[in-house]
């Protein structure tokens, strides 16, 4: 990374490709092609493409940024590991009778459009729709507490 207003590098441990990222990041707030205020005002559709437009962020952090930041109620982190294999887990959403694997859930509800479809209609199906943030933070309690709320 550069110094601000200088043309030495300095270290901040950061990695060249994180570092660029946050220079990125930094610019693009900078030239308003996204605010904080433009997210607050965006639905969360919207609010995740202006965060997924720019560079180094995907679908995953998009989601947390909606989630943890801007506590949206309603984002699904289709694309977290945990998230998927702990609702498999508990609703069996897409087991299959034979495995592969001893990690039947990540070797067989990966994150595809279906399976993506499979948690949106459990999500209709147990009243969760509208709060399925809160279904995310559950999924990562129940990770660390290996606990059954649902």
């Amino acid at each position: 990374a550069q110094a601000a207003g200088g043309g030495e590098p300095v270290s901040a441990a950061y990695s060249r490709a994180k570092a660029d990222f946050l220079i990125s990041l930094v610019a693009d707030f900078k030239s308003g092609k996204i605010s904080g205020a433009k997210m607050a005002a965006a639905s969360d559709r919207e609010a995740a493409r202006m965060l997924e437009s720019l560079k180094g962020i995907g679908n995953w952090s998009a989601g947390g940024v909606l989630m943890h930041f801007l506590q949206r109620a309603n984002v699904m982190l289709y694309g977290d590991l945990t998230i998927r294999n702990y609702l498999n887990d508990l609703y069996e959403i897409g087991h299959l009778e034979e495995s592969e694997t001893l990690l039947q859930s990540q070797a067989d509800f990966d994150d595809t459009a279906k399976n993506r479809n499979l948690i949106d209609a459990l999500a209709e199906a147990k009243g969760w729709h509208p709060y399925r943030s809160v279904v995310c933070y559950l999924m990562y309690h129940l990770q660390e507490e290996n606990l059954v709320l649902l």
